[in-house]
């Protein structure tokens, strides 16, 4: 997809739809439920790199009792997933817009309990897999802030990139499992939620690849 263009108006349309996100994230910290006005014992589930919150506001829609949280750096295309989320009136979704990079300043041991990571940069053609989200140092960021037995949810286009992290996640100690490399024609696809890059390559024709890993 292009490069989404700068939205006009952007402070004033983020500040209109405030509710959807903090001034300093990192204080929540430890107390995501506590900030966000849900019970104690409630799921709270993060994606990283929601981009323009399909796939986040509909998983929200879905499990309202869930907290969701999702990251975004991208200004412009973190707007368009939070007004997406307010013109449906959720309540139970809340946007960072961080890098994921300072992942760890955001929360606490055990604080969540499944992680989404949708069609992230594959980062081949730079050759940088260590800046991949399923490299293993990024693993062993999220092992830090998550439960025991927590899922980690992965789709991408990229044949190279799946291979590449279910290597990572099993190095790492994580149980994988519901590997398939054509989603769309495969049973997982009855509870699958699409995401904009995963219809764009719906669209053409590309096989999606998806997997989940199981925290020890």
């Amino acid at each position: 997809m292009a490069r989404m263009r700068t939205k006009r108006h952007l402070p004033e349309r983020m500040e209109r739809a405030h509710e959807y996100w903090f001034d300093d994230p990192a204080a929540n910290k430890g107390k995501w439920r506590e900030a966000c006005s849900f019970p104690s014992d409630c799921e709270l589930w993060l994606e990283l790199g929601c981009g323009k919150g399909k796939f986040a506001t509909e998983q929200a829609q879905a499990n309202p009792d869930v907290l969701y949280v999702a990251f975004e750096r991208e200004p412009s295309v973190i707007l368009a997933a939070i007004e997406k989320a307010k013109e449906a009136g959720l309540k139970n979704i809340f946007f960072v817009k961080q890098d994921i990079g300072l992942i760890e300043e955001f929360f606490s041991e055990g604080e969540v309990d499944r992680v989404f990571i949708n069609f992230c940069d594959p980062w081949t053609r730079q050759n940088k897999p260590k800046r991949r989200l399923t490299y293993r140092d990024f693993i062993a960021r999220y092992k830090t802030f998550v439960k025991s037995g927590a899922v980690l949810a992965f789709k991408t286009d990229n044949t190279e990139l799946f291979d590449f992290s279910v290597e990572e996640f099993k190095a790492c100690g994580m149980e994988v499992s519901d590997i398939t490399y054509d989603l769309h024609n495969s049973g997982f696809d009855r509870v699958n939620i699409r995401t904009e890059f995963e219809q764009k390559f719906a669209d053409e024709g590309v096989p999606i690849k998806r997997c989940t890993a199981t925290f020890p």
